[in-house]
């Protein structure tokens, strides 16, 4: 498989969480084509188990224009590593800390027109903050905690319904199977 060949790349648009690139690329035939490209820092995301249950958020979603459930996750600033940015979206989000954190998988959130990445972490052994952080501007999550029969019916009612909860369901329930999950 040849690959493309980046030629040229402007930033049409720079924003807070991401950046808008027009690429033209020299294709394997030897004709040009132009690609958009969304750049981000990407993300961590945390399948934060206790006992039988798993942490969750609500919150409005207006690309979606609707509220979702979903795992605790967030960017990862500038500086960070994906576990740093997992261990501070537990806390702003749940005021918690995991004794006990394993990496599960990385993935794109979409190839086709992103780098956007996320790092998805197991967090086990959970206890309270002892300084929670403060949530950013303008976010409002409630946290909400399933057990797996009940995120997989939010997951089948469309109210669980974005890649990093649906792939954090799935691999809960391998972990269960497996026997490795733990609170």
């Amino acid at each position: 498989m040849a690959k493309e060949v980046i030629r040229s790349e402007k930033t049409l648009y720079r924003g807070q969480i991401l950046t808008l690139s027009q690429a033209t690329v020299l294709l394997q035939d030897g004709t040009t084509a132009t690609r958009e490209i969304v750049r981000t820092t990407g993300a961590a995301a945390i399948l934060a188990l206790n006992g039988d249950k798993a942490l969750f958020v609500r919150q409005w979603r207006t690309p979606l224009n609707r509220e979702t459930l979903e795992l605790v996750a967030g960017k990862i600033e500038p500086k960070e590593t994906p576990l740093d940015a997992a261990k501070r979206e537990l806390n702003e989000e749940a005021g918690l800390e995991a004794g006990t954190w394993r990496p599960l998988t990385s993935f794109f959130q979409s190839a086709g027109f992103s780098d956007a990445k996320t790092t998805l972490f197991l967090a086990t052994g959970l206890t309270p903050a002892l300084r929670k952080r403060a949530m950013d501007p303008g976010e409002f999550v409630q946290v909400q905690w399933l057990t797996l029969a009940q995120a997989q019916a939010a997951q089948q009612d469309g109210r669980l319904c974005d890649a990093k909860s649906t792939l954090g369901l799935a691999l809960w329930e391998l972990e269960q199977k497996a026997g490795h999950a733990h609170g």
